[in-house]
């Protein structure tokens, strides 16, 4: 796994809103309001992880005015028990799931639970040993994965599991509080495919390429291994952009194809399998190449 999460600048968020994208609005109901740190941490989280399918996120009270025509999409989540992190020197014993997606006839319905309650006994040591300082932001965060991991299910109508990272069955106390946590691949394009589908019945969803897309696309898809971090080239793969200048997309169609008809046989032990990538990964690709400096 990359680790070029950690490099996104979550301030690049707003901008995408700028290209007329439709946001995906979460309507939230807490027992009760967290602090706005933990709120906030909630927050970054989910956009971090999400970021790579070029969205933005709008947060709303369950109680506000339910004016979302606009919106790629809709979920209400709501936060079981009191997201905090006070009294954790008193022991609790709860058990039970972390969050749940609610289905209804076989079908996966925009309707979350998150239990904070949960995560904070599951966590409760870890947040002991944990600088005050930084507790609740860290908390805030471990919330924010367990509550992308039913958007997951949410965005991607499935209650089907994967193998590793967002969209594992069941969290370890490291998932949560480690310092990395994204999609997989196959995570994103299984959310990607949803999209497509999606797009059939609104024509806002992803009306403009993602530079952060295409960021992920260009490092998970092993792109980065052979041309450089920003497709400036290296001895196993020619140059796929020069600085300062933009990359023509009939260019860079023909170079990826070419590419791909090499790269069998020039590869070197292990060998590669061609980038198989589609219309709109190739154009959030250019995205990103065209926005480096």
């Amino acid at each position: 796994m990359s680790c070029f999460l950690r490099c996104l600048a979550l301030a690049a968020l707003p901008a995408l809103g700028q290209a007329a994208v439709a946001p995906v609005v979460i309507f939230t109901h807490f027992q009760p309001q967290p602090s706005p740190l933990v709120f906030d941490s909630i927050r970054r989280e989910v956009a971090s992880i999400m970021a790579p399918l070029g969205f933005p996120f709008e947060w709303r009270p369950l109680d506000s005015p339910r004016d979302s025509e606009g919106a790629r999409q809709l979920a209400v989540v709501t936060f079981r028990g009191n997201c905090s992190t006070a009294n954790l020197l008193v022991p609790m014993t709860i058990s039970g799931p972390l969050g749940i997606t609610h289905i209804s006839s076989g079908e996966v319905i925009p309707f979350a639970e998150v239990d904070c309650d949960r995560i904070r006994t599951f966590l409760r040591r870890n947040l002991m040993r944990t600088d005050g300082r930084h507790r609740e932001s860290v908390f805030g965060r471990a919330i924010g994965r367990v509550l992308a991991h039913e958007l997951f299910h949410v965005f991607a109508g499935t209650a089907r599991h994967g193998s590793g990272g967002v969209a594992e069955p069941a969290f370890t106390e490291q998932d949560l509080m480690s310092d990395r946590f994204q999609l997989e691949t196959r995570e994103f394009r299984i959310l990607r495919a949803h999209l497509k589908e999606a797009r059939k019945q609104n024509s806002r969803i992803r009306s403009a390429p993602s530079p952060l897309a295409g960021r992920f696309i260009f490092q998970e898809n092993g792109c980065a291994d052979c041309h450089g971090t920003l497709g400036e080239g290296t001895q196993s793969a020619p140059t796929l952009r020069v600085a300062h200048k933009l990359v023509d997309e009939k260019t860079f169609h023909a170079k990826l194809v070419q590419g791909a008809m090499r790269l069998s046989t020039q590869a070197k032990a292990p060998r590669l399998a061609a980038p198989a990538l589609d219309e709109d990964e190739i154009a959030d690709v250019l995205s990103f190449l065209n926005g480096l400096e």
